[in-house]
């Protein structure tokens, strides 16, 4: 173990080269990947020496795994500085994890269990996986991504590991959520399930999510994983320290498999509005959702909106485009089989009422001011 530690003290001095400026080396220097693989085969290495010493660690004793391990060269910023943890998944088997950074750090996660000879040891870790992966440009591949990070734009670095429900076969499963490092109020995460087979972990799912800033809304309650979004419209947006459109997506874990519920608003109404501006935007057919005085004038007063950016910014927007501004928020008056509510965006406030027809809204008239 000491000579694993001298060896991960030699790879933060080498982490700690300064570039032109004097500045800590960007992620994107082509000599930080070799650094950091050195430095996660040490920390793999050192956690599987760790547990085979302590083969029955407590859940305190693997959150602070890495406590004797170097986790910076001076200690006074700005250095890269290392740290990781440990999760028992299932008997004899523990997930790692291990990230470096300075403002904003990458991670890896890793399998620590006993091999044929009944030692602990590194069986597999993400960073093998995602290299086969990244000429995909899939999701996997995302953990190889090491870049200068910019707006919603940075490398993976593990939030948090939980264990799950062993399958039906009895193989230990976990769950990975993690955070894309970059600048912005809105976070997009990745989450991923995932079953060990012995020798290596199989992706069960793998996907995307937007967070705002405020919300750490996770909650696993049995075998049902509820999170908190931020969702996605198609053509009105938020700003990025805004925290709506908010959503819920929902993942059941079941002992056959893992089932995606998909996403959904916490008020549809958002996502009604949006649709049926969409449209009207583009220029496709809207019948089905408004009378034609709704479509009229929405259409009347995107032509006005259109004509004044022309005039006054010189500008000319795409189909595609919202002439509307940013979104702030939405008021709803009332629900039921007929509702009604206020969609607040830069340019006014839209109140729309509706009809329920076969459980889909029909906008029924429209106030702009």
């Amino acid at each position: 173990m000491d000579q694993l530690r001298a060896a991960h003290l030699s790879v933060l001095k080498e982490l700690d080269g300064k570039d032109a400026k004097g500045n800590p080396m960007e992620l994107d220097d082509p000599r930080i990947p070799d650094l950091l693989k050195r430095g996660w085969e040490l920390a793999g290495a050192y956690a599987a020496l760790y547990i085979e010493y302590n083969p029955d660690p407590s859940k305190h004793t693997l959150k602070s795994i890495f406590d004797g391990f170097p986790s910076s060269l001076n200690g006074t910023g700005p250095e890269y500085t290392f740290r990781g943890s440990a999760v028992q998944i299932g008997p004899s088997i523990y997930v790692v994890e291990a990230s470096y950074g300075v403002e904003f750090r990458t991670g890896a996660f890793m399998v620590v269990a006993r091999n044929e000879n009944g030692h602990f040891q590194k069986l597999w870790d993400i960073k093998e996986l995602a290299a086969q992966h990244y000429p995909q440009r899939d999701e996997i591949g995302r953990w190889v991504y090491l870049v200068s990070r910019a707006y919603y734009n940075g490398p993976l670095d593990v939030q948090r590991i939980l264990r799950l429900p062993p399958a039906a076969n009895g193989h230990a499963r976990f769950l990975v959520d993690a955070y894309q490092g970059a600048d912005g109020g809105t976070t997009l995460n990745q989450l991923s399930i995932w079953e060990w087979e012995g020798a290596k972990a199989k992706p069960l799912l793998v996907d995307l999510y937007q967070n705002s800033w405020d919300d750490e809304g996770f909650h696993l309650a049995g075998r049902t994983l509820r999170i908190s979004t931020k969702e996605e419209l198609k053509m009105l947006f938020s700003c990025g320290m805004c925290s709506e459109p908010r959503g819920l997506w929902t993942v059941r874990i079941t002992p056959n498999g893992v089932q995606d519920l998909g996403h959904r608003f916490l008020k549809p109404e958002y996502q009604w509005a949006d649709e049926l501006l969409t449209r009207v935007n583009k220029g496709t057919d809207a019948t089905s959702l408004a009378n034609p005085k709704v479509l009229e004038a929405l259409k009347t007063k995107i032509s006005d909106l259109r004509a004044i950016d022309s005039q006054v910014e010189g500008l000319e927007l795409e189909p595609t485009e919202s002439p509307w501004g940013m979104l702030s928020l939405c008021r709803v008056l009332r629900r039921g089989k007929v509702g009604a509510f206020v969609l607040v965006v830069d340019e006014g406030e839209l109140r729309f009422t509706y009809e329920l027809r076969n459980g889909r809204p029909y906008f029924t008239n429209v106030k702009i001011d």
